[in-house]
């Protein structure tokens, strides 16, 4: 059998007449090295929309995080303590809502605090969900063992609105106040007790 290299007709093909192979893509044209729109494009290879990635990139609106940095660094504020009054109503329920956990187990009652400088009286009622003190006027009776009374309290603190900002400065000791006489209690001495603890400053452990 002839060699079909050695056919006349073969001889014939010059090699620049070959011709190149081209891919054919989606659209019907053809895609090469040679293709015009290959020259100057990329190709991209995901199938995230054109400018879905930029949005990531975008910093944060500065004016935003000033905003938030200037709320989180203004200090709170908070009124000026001056006298009895203010100790008791103003100061007194929020120390015994920080200290609930710690604290309402003692005073889950009701107790009156008369400043004898100035004849007013204040009611300190925690038998509910949180504290609550307003000024009370007319005579004041002591819960009895027996009970009976629903407006008897369990304690009545007499002392004068003088000791009384001593013992919230930490000047004056409330359990030797009242062994010197200086609070006097009526009723059930241990409500007053962790009362003034409440009122007195707290000690660094």
């Amino acid at each position: 059998m002839s060699d079909p290299r050695d056919d006349d007709k073969f001889d014939d093909i010059d090699p620049k007449d070959s011709v190149e192979p081209h891919l054919s893509s989606g659209d019907g044209g053809s895609v090469g090295a040679d293709s015009p729109d290959g020259d100057d494009e990329e190709e991209t290879w995901t199938n995230q929309p054109a400018g879905a990635g930029a949005a990531a990139d975008e910093p944060l609106d500065e004016d935003l995080l000033d905003e938030e940095e200037e709320q989180e660094s203004q200090p709170v504020t908070r009124k000026v303590i001056q006298n009895g009054r203010d100790v008791l109503c103003e100061e007194l329920p929020g120390r015994a809502s920080r200290a609930k956990l710690r604290m309402k187990p003692h005073l889950t009652c009701s107790l009156v605090v008369e400043l004898t400088s100035s004849g007013e009286k204040f009611l300190f009622d925690w038998k509910g969900e949180e504290p609550k003190v307003a000024p009370v006027t007319g005579p004041i009776s002591i819960a009895s063992a027996e009970g009976g009374d629903p407006s008897a309290v369990d304690s009545l603190i007499s002392l004068t609105e003088q000791n009384l900002m001593a013992v919230r400065s930490g000047d004056l000791n409330p359990q030797v106040a009242m062994l010197a006489d200086k609070i006097k209690v009526k009723g059930k001495i241990g409500p007053a007790v962790y009362l003034f603890n409440l009122i007195a400053p707290r000690v660094a452990q």
